[in-house]
């Protein structure tokens, strides 16, 4: 006859400690995404914003077409700017857009040395 013996219980994990990893978990989450919206909107005007909406290179230019939201009563100016192949700057123009309208959309063409791969709106702000 064998008799066995039962494997002692494990000591339960304290409560406490779970919370105190919960409440870790949140901080640090909020904590990333604060960072994360930071980082997102460094180096930008508040009140302008402005987006990209497309591109078409040709062999010696490249056409901008891009929008910008912004105070009715401000004059903004923006930096486009061309690329080549090797996300080198290989055009770059000031636009200027007027007071009057709090939502331009507008179309630049540059005059580029080669073929250009890409275009960003590089900055606006307020003139």
């Amino acid at each position: 006859m064998t008799t066995s013996v039962p494997a002692p219980e494990a000591p339960a994990e304290p409560k406490r400690g779970r919370l105190g990893l919960v409440i870790i978990g949140i901080v640090c989450a909020v904590a990333a995404g604060g960072f994360g919206f930071i980082a997102a909107h460094v180096g930008q005007t508040p009140g302008i914003d402005a987006q990209l909406i497309t591109y078409d290179a040709g062999p010696a230019s490249i056409e901008v077409n891009f929008s910008v939201a912004k105070p009715k009563g401000d004059v903004v100016h923006c930096t486009l700017q061309a690329y080549d192949g090797n996300m080198a700057v290989i055009a770059k123009r000031d636009v200027t857009i007027p007071a009057g309208t709090s939502k331009a959309g507008m179309s630049e063409t540059l005059p580029t040395p080669g073929k250009a791969t890409s275009a960003q709106v590089q900055g606006c702000r307020k003139a």
